[in-house]
Parts: structure tokens; sequence; C-alpha cells
């Protein structure tokens, strides 16, 4: 019977999608639990205890000549784990299943975590007969924990993420048909990323994020630009814009060390990514009346000719007055 359920296991060794990555931060301290001790899947005596926090976070131990914790045990962060231990976490479990058996997934990790540190001078020399004679539950098992090794020892730094703006001019100018203030291009400078996304803040209601042909958008490719918009209508005094360009950085996991000295560090299973942004300042200021509007004036130079006409009228009202006083008055002389 054990050597049919050994076939069928090797056959079912399936790799599946990377669950989605934590962007949280990691935590500065936690407790850990001893969950379960595990089979003995390699060898008669190698059973491991598996750990997890008070939150039920996965983590796994890192030094073999120390004792694993006790429950209750509380663990601190120490540090980032190098990229080997990042490679194991990112294709070990639970961020990757790796058979169809989920304890002998947590037993090829914990076994991937001291087999590397122990090739790589980190720990005490995992035993020579569990990494070659000692005899496996399942065929497969002990490949696995190979092929994890060797990527953890083969894995290189990730590029480091940076995001830079630019632009020409500050100063959001109007546009040719006064409907809205608009900015220059601004360009992004992004490297160890394919995406960025962008947000404004100090603008109207109306304020909007467009790409460089004027349709709205917040999220952009690398190597593609943007500009910010407001409404003319709706700016009535000078505004003060800040513009925030943001994207997914470098990943990383967490070592955490113990209380107590005797006991194994630990690593966290999550897998954490820190975000990289960059902030720049515009500004805006209204040009006199509201662009658009159209203010209703008066057409004096139409009245011209009335005007005209009406003083002449007067001044002809005014020389029969003189006309007629004069003869009158020279009237009443002769006689």
């Amino acid at each position: 019977m054990k050597k049919i359920l050994v076939t069928l296991f090797s056959l079912l060794l399936v790799f599946t999608c990377i669950m989605p990555v934590n962007a949280e931060e990691a935590p500065k301290a936690f407790t850990v639990k001893r969950e379960a001790v595990m089979e003995s899947y390699i060898g008669d005596t190698n059973h491991f205890t598996s750990f997890v926090t008070t939150d039920g976070t996965i983590v796994y131990c890192m030094d073999l000549e120390k004792n694993g914790a006790t429950s209750g045990t509380n663990y601190t962060y120490s540090k980032t784990g190098d990229k080997g231990l990042l490679y194991i976490m990112e294709h070990g479990y639970p961020n990757k299943r790796i058979t169809s058996t989920i304890e002998i997934d947590r037993y090829i990790t914990q076994a991937a975590v001291w087999w590397y540190l122990s090739d790589t001078g980190q720990t005490s020399k995992i035993s020579e007969a569990f990494k070659t004679t000692d005899k496996e539950a399942y065929v497969g098992i002990r490949n696995e924990i190979v092929k994890l090794v060797n990527g953890a020892k083969a894995s290189k730094e990730a590029s480091k993420t940076t995001i830079k703006m630019n632009t020409t001019n500050t100063n959001l100018g109007l546009t040719d048909d006064e409907k809205y203030y608009e900015s220059n291009v601004i360009t992004v400078n992004l490297s160890g990323a394919d995406t960025y996304k962008v947000s404004v803040t100090g603008g109207t209601n109306g304020t909007i994020i467009t790409d460089e042909n004027g349709s709205a958008k917040s999220e952009f490719k690398a190597g593609e630009n943007f500009k910010i918009r407001i409404p003319s209508s709706e700016l009535t005094s000078e505004a003060n814009l800040t513009v925030t360009v943001s994207a997914a950085g470098g990943k990383s996991v967490a070592v955490y060390d113990p209380s107590d000295s005797s006991f194994q560090r630990v690593v966290s299973s999550k897998i954490y990514t820190e975000n990289v942004t960059d902030t720049l300042n515009l500004k805006v200021t209204p040009n006199g009346d509201t662009p658009g509007v159209v203010v209703s004036v008066p057409n004096t130079s139409a009245n011209i000719p009335f005007i005209i006409l009406g003083v002449g009228f007067a001044l002809i009202l005014v020389g029969l007055g003189i006309f007629a006083y004069v003869t009158k008055k020279k009237a009443k002389a002769t006689k």
C-alpha cells in the first residue's frame, strides 16, 4: 500500500500560481506557538515542528543547532532576510503549493531553509544522510527540496525600483479653448517596475489627471507621461498642487530573534513590498476674469450719431431763445 501511495504522491507534485503579495509593513514583534509535529518524510527521526504566530502567519526555523521555541515565546524584528530566503519563501508554502499535501509542502519548505543556510554557512551543517541516503516517505520530496535550495543559491538581488518626475514648467497655463488650466507634460523616469499610479491634492473638485492626449486616467505604464487639468470655471483663487507618483518596490522577507537566545530564529513566510514615491509641486493662478464667461458691456459707439443729433438740437433751441430775447429787447428800446 505504501508503494502505491509513493507512486501516487510522485505523480501529484504540482505547481500553482503565487498567492497575492502582502503589501503591509512587517510587524515589529509577535508571539509564536507550536502548531504540530510533522511526520518524518525523510529518514525515520527527522520530525519537524511547525510554527505559526498568534495571528496565524506561518514561520520557519533557521538555526539547526538550537531547539525550536516553546509556545508563547516572543519574537522581535531583526533584519531583512537575504535573497535566498526570499526565494524560498516566494516559491515555498504558503505562497506556492508544491504537492497535493500541505504538511509535505511545509516539510519541504522548512528543510529547504535549513539546507540553504547550511550550504551558505549561516547555520550548522545539515546531515549528509538527510541530503543523500535517508529514505523518503514519498518519491520526489528530496528533489523538491533541492530545487528550492538551488534556486535560493542562484537567486540574485532584484534591481532597485526608482521613480522620478520632471516637467519644464511648474505653473499651469490656460488652454486655447479657455476651458482648463493645464500643466506641461510631466515625464516619469521609472525603473524596476512596470506601472505607476498618480494622485493629486490641493486642486478643485474637477481636477483630473490625463494622459498626453487628454484622456482621464490615474495608472500608467512605464514610459507613459501625464498632465494635470483644472476646469477654469472652478478656479477662483491661486492654488498650489502636490502631485504624487508611486510604484511597487522590491520584495523582502523578515527575520526575527527570540526573547530566549537558546531558541531558533525564524523567518516569516509573508512577502512584503515597499512602495517608492516621488512628489512634485505645481502652481496655478487665475488670469483675471473667469475665462470663457462673456460679460455684457454697453455698445456706446453705436449711439454716437444720436448723441450728436441731440446736442445739435439743443444748440438750435438755445440759439432761438437768444434771438427771441434780443429781438424783444430791441423792440422795447425803439418804442
